[in-house]
């Protein structure tokens, strides 16, 4: 286990000073960065930029923080936004790595009775601009009460005054506001403060294909049609959005499956870069994307009426009927099944 301390405005910012707090054990620097939002207080520690610099220069591993101030119920649901995209224009201003701890400080009495919510959505927008060492720091009597302790799995607790902090979620502990006399609030680390998350390593996907006929597909991604099953001889190259007909389904000589096309050539059957574009199961209810008619036969040769874009249809079945799919309606009646024409809803 061990200590770091966070600063603000109040504390020195030179390199002597830091230089002290590593003699005395610290491991590890915090600074407040910001509060509020550009619309609001717009507040910036005016030493932000030489404490972090000069902790970075006495070996210090840093961070920063964000004290929030944000109430989406009395100023909307952009609030934390706000406050979020202002925080983070400063950890991108004063070159805080996407690494390193950023933290947002839940302490305020401004915020709302439950600020769930709103830290949740805070630390969502931080994480999608990439920094991903995201930390909420609180009081212990807020936490699961004033915030769930679902918000999150990095959670840096203030209590003071106890021997120890029995909250077993807590990852850093702030248990003073003046470590070794020096008037600045200490902490203990468990391990995890200054170090990344680390990065989640998977086996790629198994690649997944059609080993039936989907009769009809559209590409999701560029696609090249070859005129042999093992993809020697490259035709030419289609676009994504681009639909294919199928005769049927062919496997390589390696057992690998491909779409042969209507025109005799062949496109992958992976399903990354083609879907079927039939409803192939019952969809249950689908509505009209463009005017269709409706069947009193499979074969869709009696039309009943043509409906307009909009329409809904209760379907009871999805069949494969003359080399494609149909649906059959509530009302015995038949529909194709064809996604540029109904969609499920």
């Amino acid at each position: 286990m061990t200590e770091f301390n966070d600063v603000a405005v109040f504390q020195p910012k030179s390199k002597a000073y830091f230089k002290n707090l590593k003699s005395h054990g610290s491991r590890g620097i915090l600074v407040k960065l910001t509060q509020g939002s550009a619309g609001g207080t717009a507040y910036v520690n005016a030493s932000a930029k030489e404490q972090l610099a000069n902790a970075r220069a006495t070996g210090l591993p840093v961070g920063a923080y964000h004290y929030l101030t944000c109430n989406s119920a009395r100023y909307g649901t952009n609030d934390p936004i706000a406050e979020a995209k202002w925080f983070v224009k400063y950890l991108k201003v004063y070159g805080v790595k996407m690494t390193e701890p950023v933290v947002v400080d839940v302490e305020d009495g401004s915020l709302m009775a439950n600020a769930t919510k709103d830290v949740k959505a805070f630390l969502k927008y931080v994480e999608l601009q990439g920094y991903k060492n995201t930390w909420v720091y609180t009081m212990g009597s807020w936490f699961g009460s004033r915030i769930s302790s679902s918000v999150t799995d990095r959670w840096w607790i203030a209590s003071y005054g106890i021997s120890k902090l029995n909250i077993p979620a807590a990852k850093a502990w702030q248990y003073t506001d003046n470590w070794h006399g020096l008037h600045v609030d200490g902490s203990h680390d468990y391990g995890h403060m200054f170090k990344a998350p680390k990065a989640t390593t998977s086996k790629p996907a198994k690649a997944s294909y059609y080993d039936w006929n989907p009769k009809l597909v559209q590409t999701l991604t560029k696609v090249g049609l070859y005129k042999d099953v093992e993809f020697k001889h490259r035709v030419r190259y289609y676009p994504a959005g681009t639909q294919f007909t199928i005769k049927d389904v062919v496997k390589t000589k390696a057992g690998t499956p491909r779409l042969l096309t209507e025109s005799g050539f062949y496109i992958t059957a992976n399903r990354e870069n083609v879907r079927n574009w039939y409803y192939v199961t019952n969809p249950k209810q689908v509505k009209a994307i463009k005017a269709t008619y409706l069947y009193r036969d499979k074969d869709r040769t009696k039309r009943v009426r043509k409906y307009g874009k909009g329409t809904e249809f209760t379907i009871t079945d999805c069949i494969s009927w003359g080399g494609i799919w149909i649906l059959k309606t509530q009302s015995g009646f038949y529909i194709t099944a064809n996604k540029d024409y109904v969609k499920i809803f």
